[in-house]
């Protein structure tokens, strides 16, 4: 009867260390691997004119991401217009972007429906300027041909998986940009992305 119980108690005791080894194991998040499409976004900045007046720039822009687990690169095209003058001396700007981003998600939440992180971001880029300017029935275009531009910016974002390969993402961010002829420099702004992805 002694050795019954002895070996209950072991029995016991050995199931007990067992559960408790378990619950002091760290939980692995799985591996995330997703190719990001963002087609709707809106961004908004502020430069200042030649007069020092502020002036909200919203570009037009549209990204592409791979993600994975703690990591992300991104590729982002973006541009605006700007427009002014009268109808006799009219100055039209047009800027165009490209940047690829790498973002450390430094803050990860949600093994499963939905998921959050906090990331931190640099990029490193090209950007180009042409002037056009109309005097009367003349038209002079001019190009700065690409120039260096980079950035830093931190932001958060939340997806949710539909299927197992598909589902949603928004992200927001804040950041500045840097560039020869940003002015300021650097230029201060946020974004707002949302799109789709599909996993692996």
């Amino acid at each position: 009867m002694r050795l019954i119980l002895a070996a209950l108690v072991l029995l016991v005791s050995t199931n007990a260390f067992a559960q408790q080894s378990r619950m002091k194991r760290p939980v692995v998040a799985p591996q995330i691997n997703q190719l990001q499409i963002y087609l709707l976004s809106f961004e908004l900045r502020y430069e200042k004119d030649a007069a020092e007046n502020w002036l909200e720039q919203k570009p037009q822009n549209i990204s592409f991401a791979y993600r994975a687990t703690a990591w992300s690169i991104l590729f982002e095209y973006s541009k605006f217009n700007e427009s002014s003058g009268n109808s006799t001396l009219n100055i039209e700007r047009d800027h165009k972007e490209m940047v690829l981003w790498g973002r450390w998600h430094l803050w990860r939440h949600g093994q499963k429906n939905p998921r959050f992180s906090i990331f931190g971001a640099g990029g490193i880029g090209t950007y180009t300027e042409e002037i056009t300017t109309t005097l009367a029935s003349d038209r002079l275009t001019e190009s700065t041909g690409a120039k260096m531009m980079g950035g830093f910016a931190v932001g958060a974002d939340a997806s949710y998986q539909f299927t197992k390969s598909f589902g949603a993402i928004a992200s927001f961010e804040g950041r500045a940009l840097m560039g020869q002829d940003f002015d300021p420099n650097p230029t201060f702004g946020g974004i707002v992305r949302t799109g789709l992805f599909f996993a692996w």
